[in-house]
Order: C-alpha cells, then structure tokens, then sequence
C-alpha cells in the first residue's frame, strides 16, 4: 500500500545569492488531492525586515520558480534572477511553496525560515542625503555614493531618482510621481564618489515628501539598491511687510566722489549640465575640450575633468574657477 504523500518542502532545501541571481535547492512533494484546482503552483523566495510572523508572503520577494503542477516527490534546483529588497537592513529569508488560484488568490501551503539573516550587497548612499526644488530644478547633495562589492565587481549603469510617493517606501514596487532623475555612470567595487552635487530639471513637488533612490542597470532593468526618505517640502514662507525707517540725513561736508561698483565674476557652469556654448564660454576653455566634457559625463567633482581630453592639470587649474561639478 502506498503511502499518502502531503503537499510539503522536504527536509533539505536552501539558496545561494550569486550577483544578480540566486541558486534555489529544496525538495518538494505535491499532493495529487491539491492540484485539482488548476492553482500555479511556485517556489518563492522572501526578505522581510520584520520577520515572518505566520504563514504568508511577507516583505519582498526576492525570486520565484515556476512548478510543474504534477504529483509526487522531486528536488527543484534553478537558479533565477534576484530582485533584493533595497536598503541596508538584516532581512530574516524564507522558502515559500506557494499557489497561486486563476482568482489571484495565493495560499503559503509550507513555509521554512532560515536563522541567519541576509545582507544584501549593492550600491548604496552613505551620509546626509539632500534635495532641494526651486525654480524648476533639483538641487541633489550625497554625501557619498559607496559600491562595497569586491574591487573586481564594478556596478552597472548607476543612476539617482527623486520621487514624490503615494505611501513610505519599503524597499519594494512603489506608486508616485517622478520629479527628477539622472544618470551617473558605473562605479568599481571598493570605490565611492564623495562630495557629490548635481542640478538637474525637476517637476514641482510643493507638501510633497521626497523619497531619492539610487537605482542600477542589471539584466531585469533598473533595480532600487539604496534610498532615503526625505522631509515633506515646505512651502515658501510669505515676506512680512516691515515698516520703513527714516533716518535724518547728515549735513554733507564734502561730496564724495561715487564709487565705481565692482564687476561682479561670472557665475560658475555645471559641468554636469551646462551646454556645450556654455562651457564654451568659461574664459580659457575652448569648445574641443567644452564638447568633450559634455560626452564624457556625469562627474562627481571637479577633478573628474582630468580624464577629458584635452583637459590637463594646468588647464584645470586654469579654468577651474568658471566651473562647478
């Protein structure tokens, strides 16, 4: 006679993080009374910070393989691609076996937790994060921008993104409006940008409370590595009307002769966002080097310029008042 099988992950299973994918190994038995419904029925790796309470699907999902719904024991081992939660925190990891019914409904029939929580290592911001909106531009400031990966695992295409969000961000999927955003550029691992400033256009955002992301190019597109939560922006106070002074006039023994106000210097370009006629116009530079910034960017400071060409050390020196990062 044989035995009555119970729809169940057996007792070995586990994963393995590898970049942007992740190993899953378990064994798995299905019940022959449990896929007469016609559920999906998928393995499924899940992040939560706050812990797994009870049986269902909490915190982010971090990978998914599909089953076949066929009765019977077997050992599922794939690798597919990891969509980590974002931020720095210890996340508590569990196995799910799930079905998913045509009605969207989704029942966890087993669940393993594993002990030792997972950090997650990827790009991420480090410091004081700041935006300020004025005038229909992003005013972004980053402390530092830090890729802690080995020196050998430079990160994919970086970018920040600003966001004003429907609710707080949890590291997830999120609903909002975008209000500003630009690309960065790759960063190596054991590396990091510091000091880093950049202006960029940006949608108005007046009681809004800001979320940057700092985002990376993998396989599965942009994915949300880092971010912080910003202040709700405040509206702009309205000037109170303060009554004039007068002052009595002093008699004039001599009539000084009027001071010729002094020229004020030309203000600095960004040369992460300035045109090439506008760099172009910095006293000393030409419009080879000019085009050439404009091509190699983004910058995250002044001395970045040094890998133009056309740019050298005197040249920099030289120019280096007329520009900003």
């Amino acid at each position: 006679m044989s035995a009555i099988l119970t729809t169940a992950l057996g007792g070995n299973h586990g994963y393995r993080l590898d970049g942007d994918s992740v190993h899953l190994n378990a064994e798995v038995t299905l019940a022959a009374g449990d896929l007469q419904d016609g559920s999906a029925w998928s393995l499924q790796l899940w992040a939560s910070a706050d812990g797994f309470a009870e049986q269902a699907p909490a915190g982010v999902k971090v990978a998914e393989f599909a089953l076949q719904p066929l009765p019977g024991c077997f050992v599922v081992d794939a690798c597919v691609a990891a969509l980590p939660p974002a931020g720095q925190a210890a996340y508590a990891m569990a196995l799910m076996l799930v079905a998913a019914a045509a009605d969207g409904s989704v029942v966890v029939r087993d669940l393993a937790v594993y002990p030792t929580p997972q950090l997650f290592l990827q790009p991420q911001l480090a410091g004081d994060v700041a935006c300020r909106i004025a005038d229909g531009s992003a005013e972004i400031t980053v402390e530092r921008i830090v890729n802690p990966r080995a020196a050998d695992n430079i990160s994919g295409t970086l970018a920040l993104e600003v966001w004003a969000l429907d609710s707080p961000y949890v590291g997830g999927a999120w609903t909002g409006t975008p209000v500003a955003s630009l690309v960065l550029g790759q960063l190596a691992g054991g590396e990091a940008w510091t000091d880093c400033r950049y202006t960029v256009p940006a949608v108005a955002a007046d009681g809004a409370a800001l979320t940057v992301m700092l985002r990376e190019w993998t396989a599965a597109g942009y994915l949300t590595r880092d971010y912080r939560q910003l202040p709700a922006l405040a509206a702009a106070a309205p000037v109170a009307e303060v009554a004039p002074v007068v002052v009595p006039a002093k008699p004039a023994a001599k009539k000084a002769a009027a001071k010729k106000p002094a020229a004020a210097a030309p203000a600095a370009v960004s040369i992460n966002s300035a045109s090439v006629d506008e760099l172009a116009a910095v006293k000393g530079l030409s419009r080879a080097v000019a085009a050439a910034i404009v091509a190699g960017r983004p910058y995250a400071t002044l001395a970045d310029l040094k890998r133009v060409k056309g740019m050298g050390p005197k040249l920099l020196e030289k120019v280096g008042a007329g520009l900003k990062p």
